[in-house]
């Protein structure tokens, strides 16, 4: 899977939304000890590509405060893969 490419100002600032709420929650998880195994990340991408996917084949209005836009969804699968880059890449290291 690659990083989703953003085409307007809309878009992008909801990517970064979602990027930055991950990463948020990913440095308050790591200051407390916890972390999410490579198995975990990996189904957390694919829901998130899913509920991206859904929203652009949907002809339904988004509505409602919990729901966000395909853009928020792919800002949080490119944070997750970031994520699993860096486990992969540091177990490798430790190894």
């Amino acid at each position: 899977m690659q990083d989703t490419p953003i085409q307007n100002t809309t878009e992008e600032r909801d990517y970064r939304a979602g990027f930055a709420l991950v990463m948020r929650f990913a440095d308050h998880a790591r200051l407390r000890g916890w972390h999410l195994t490579d198995r975990q990340l990996v189904h957390e991408i694919i829901q998130r590509e899913r509920a991206a996917q859904i929203r652009e084949q949907s002809s339904l209005p988004i509505v409602g405060s919990e729901v966000h836009s395909a853009a928020w969804n792919h800002g949080q699968a490119d944070a997750l893969r970031h994520l699993l880059r860096e486990q992969k890449a540091l177990s490798r290291k430790d190894s």
